[in-house]
């Protein structure tokens, strides 16, 4: 992946709910399907998000974090004033992220670690390289499945990333969205998005070892 450590970010915290605190404005006004390009306050989102899920469940809810580096620009303009700790903290990781670069958060402790980083980073591959965009974006709709569609509006995504949490998803974690959708009848269209992967970044996704995969980004331990 040709300047990948330049442009996606991993940004990894021992405490799963410092890193919720520090992701959740930003990660919310890049997908929520009730907050998504909005300026919000954290107890706005706290209500919204405990009236839909019955507590505000957040941090234990999500194992880890991406945006891309637009998201900061509203921050960084002051729409999202007063900022937490925990966000200044995220602006100040990522000053040199530009509109090109891809953020994610990472806690080692949490279930599923190695999952969540694979996700992640399909996801900042998904961002910065636009022909391995491209051909995901063709790749999915040929096969386009529809109970993943319902699926992942259930589990809290707008429409706009469907295609990219589709390829998160199945590519490496199929089980998590079984409830909707049988890992069968998904296999065809990991498999295609294996290849994919492989033809634009030259390694498998799939048997990578975390250390290594995490060598690939701008990782920052805090």
């Amino acid at each position: 992946m040709q300047n990948s450590k330049a442009n996606i970010y991993l940004i990894e915290s021992k405490s799963r709910q410092d890193l919720a605190g520090m992701f959740m404005r930003f990660q919310e006004h890049y997908e929520s399907p009730q907050f998504k390009g909005k300026a919000f306050t954290i107890e706005e989102f706290a209500h919204w998000y405990a009236s839909k899920y019955g507590s505000f469940s957040y941090a234990k809810d999500w194992y880890g974090f991406n945006i891309p580096g637009t998201v900061l620009a509203p921050f960084r303009s002051g729409n999202f004033n007063p900022l937490t700790d925990k966000e200044k903290k995220l602006m100040e990781l990522c000053k040199n992220a530009g509109e090109n670069s891809y953020i994610i958060g990472v806690t080692p402790s949490a279930e599923y670690f190695k999952e969540t980083v694979r996700h992640e980073f399909v996801h900042g591959a998904f961002y910065i390289n636009s022909d391995y965009r491209k051909e995901v974006e063709a790749c999915v709709k040929s096969q386009r499945i529809r109970p993943i569609d319902t699926g992942l509006k259930k589990m809290g995504y707008c429409d706009e990333v469907a295609i990219d949490e589709t390829n998160a998803y199945v590519l490496v974690e199929p089980d998590t969205v079984q409830e909707y959708v049988s890992i069968r009848n998904t296999q065809k269209l990991r498999e295609s998005l294996d290849m994919i992967f492989q033809k634009h970044f030259g390694f498998s996704l799939l048997g990578v070892e975390i250390p290594a995969l995490m060598a690939k980004t701008e990782h920052v331990l805090i």
